[in-house]
């Protein structure tokens, strides 16, 4: 059996590992709502980080507002 200390460890392990899932998924979902906005768009340019710790914190960089709105509609609009 674990001792507390390695349950609090694998706890906070396991909490890590599906944050940076839940991170990766909704980025790539907001990606495809962009691509939704702007089938040309060029993904090179776009920052998409996602910190669901941080209060579901989504932070778009190197795009226009107007296409981050929009994407953002769409984004919404398909929540799981």
């Amino acid at each position: 059996m674990l001792s507390n200390k390695e349950e609090t460890q694998l706890a906070h392990a396991l909490t890590h590992d599906i944050n940076d899932v839940l991170n990766r998924r909704i980025e790539e979902r907001f990606r495809a709502a962009l691509f939704l906005v702007d089938p040309g768009l060029d993904m090179t340019t776009v920052t998409v980080v996602s910190n669901v710790e941080n209060d579901n914190e989504l932070t778009i960089d190197g795009i226009d507002d107007e296409t981050i709105d929009k994407a953002m509609a769409i984004f919404e609009s398909q929540q799981e």
